[in-house]
């Protein structure tokens, strides 16, 4: 019932700050009053008068939770907006040891260019270009997708002083791999060299991603750039 609950108040805060006690439903007093105070001891809803209120990084850290307690990823993400899922997939990939920058901006020869999430560890760097996608989509639109992250990471790998400046130390040579993450199950996995990965799957891809797979579609940072963009 506390899954179900919790499941229920991300449903209900979906583009509403507040909702009412008694929309909840017909749930037991006691108990009800119990589990909300656990909930708010937790700081991830602050309840006041009958009225429930969540902001967005308590319906981010509520999402956690639910994953973390057996909910399931893809039925978690569908109650979250665009920019709670590219929140929500950025802590992912933090508490599995990667620093990230989300939404990071560059110039390029062609023009400004934009990383939902640039995700990096020791050994190598991840482009994740987030897709809040509520169904399948044509092989064509998501091939174009990709082709379209592959061209960004490609224009942020001749530009190895911006890797400098994110902190990141001896960029040149290290490996990007462009990556596609959307919320419902791609029709293909792997388009062109470049994965698809269903955020229920991100987990299991992380672990299991290598940068030396042939497979993928890497992008080598060059040694040096001529460029000095902004």
């Amino acid at each position: 019932m506390t899954l179900d609950l919790r499941l229920k108040l991300l449903e209900l805060t979906n583009n509403r700050p507040a909702v009412r006690q008694k929309e909840l439903g017909a749930l037991p007093r006691v108990w009800l009053d119990e589990a909300l105070a656990a909930l708010e001891g937790n700081g991830l809803v602050t309840f006041s008068n009958g009225i429930l209120t969540m902001d967005r990084r308590q319906r981010i850290m509520l999402a956690e939770e639910l994953i973390h307690s057996g909910a399931d990823a893809k039925r978690v993400s569908r109650l979250l907006g665009w920019q709670e899922f590219e929140g929500f997939s950025q802590n992912i990939l933090a508490e599995n040891g990667f620093s990230t920058r989300k939404h990071f901006v560059f110039k390029s020869g062609v023009g400004r260019r934009e990383i939902d999430i640039l995700a990096w560890n020791d050994t190598f760097m991840l482009a994740v270009d987030c897709k809040h996608w509520l169904r399948n989509l044509s092989t064509g639109h998501m091939r174009d997708a990709a082709h379209a992250q592959l061209e960004r990471v490609t224009a942020l790998a001749a530009r190895p002083e911006l890797f400098y400046r994110l902190g990141i130390l001896n960029p040149e040579g290290r490996m990007i791999i462009p990556v596609i993450l959307s919320l419902g199950e791609p029709r293909d996995r792997l388009l062109d060299g470049v994965p698809i990965v269903c955020v229920s799957k991100l987990l299991s891809f992380l672990y299991g991603v290598s940068p030396i797979d042939s497979k993928l579609n890497r992008v080598r940072v060059e040694l040096s750039s001529q460029s000095r963009l902004a």
